[in-house]
């Protein structure tokens, strides 16, 4: 367990002098602040808090993990970690870990700048943890089995849009197409933040698909680092 703490404190020093990573740590903060203001003051309710938090989830756990796994796999310094007394899993682990602490910091700023000291943040946090795992598992995937970091990048970047502008768009969509997206887990979060935000309670069906979820990719994972 120290070896692990070793490496996440040594991902996060070199994480954190690196500018483009600052920047997509940031990004979904300042866009957050700056749209949410603009809707507010023309009175338009459409690119809510809920979707802004579901941003950093997708935007530092897929970018953050996916390119930056298949650039330490072309560089070998993947390839170097092996042989330091950690396992794979534990390497694997250590990094999704570090950027998860990324994420989580990105998501809690976003609504501390937009909501406050609120204490639905106390409730709401469960689930941008649980968003923050399950976007780093879609990195970790995208970045074990994609081999060239020109490629990876494109599809970090597709599937980062796709989870944001279906959360963001589907509630303008008709009634009957709901239950065939219900179960994507960025809508899974985005209902569940809406609904705590607005007073009422989480939705039970979407919540349990979140472990579900996260058991299913965390499978993947240890399937795909052992070929």
């Amino acid at each position: 367990m120290s070896q692990v703490m070793k490496l996440i404190r040594h991902e996060c020093k070199d994480l954190l002098c690196n500018p483009s990573i600052i920047i997509l740590v940031m990004l979904p903060i300042f866009m957050s602040k700056i749209i949410i203001s603009v809707m507010d003051k023309n009175g338009i309710n459409f690119m809510l808090l809920s979707t802004w938090i579901l941003f950093a989830q997708v935007m530092v756990g897929i970018m953050m993990t996916g390119p930056g796994l298949i650039e330490e796999r072309e560089s070998k310094t993947f390839d170097a970690l092996l042989i330091s007394p950690l396992g794979r899993g534990q390497i694997i682990v250590a990094k999704g870990l570090t950027v998860l602490l990324f994420s989580v910091l990105s998501q809690t700023v976003v609504f501390l700048l937009n909501q406050g000291f609120a204490s639905e943040l106390l409730l709401v946090f469960p689930y941008m943890l649980a968003g923050g795992i399950l976007f780093v598992e879609v990195g970790m995937i995208i970045g074990l089995k994609i081999d060239s970091s020109k490629n990876g990048s494109a599809v970090s970047s597709a599937v980062m849009v796709i989870f944001f502008l279906l959360a963001s768009v589907y509630q303008a969509l008709p009634d009957w197409t709901y239950p065939f997206f219900a179960a994507l887990p960025s809508i899974e979060i985005v209902e569940n933040l809406n609904r705590i935000l607005n007073g009422d309670g989480p939705l039970l069906f979407e919540s349990l698909l979140l472990p579900l979820w996260m058991t299913v990719l965390a499978l993947w994972i240890w399937r795909t680092g052992k070929e």
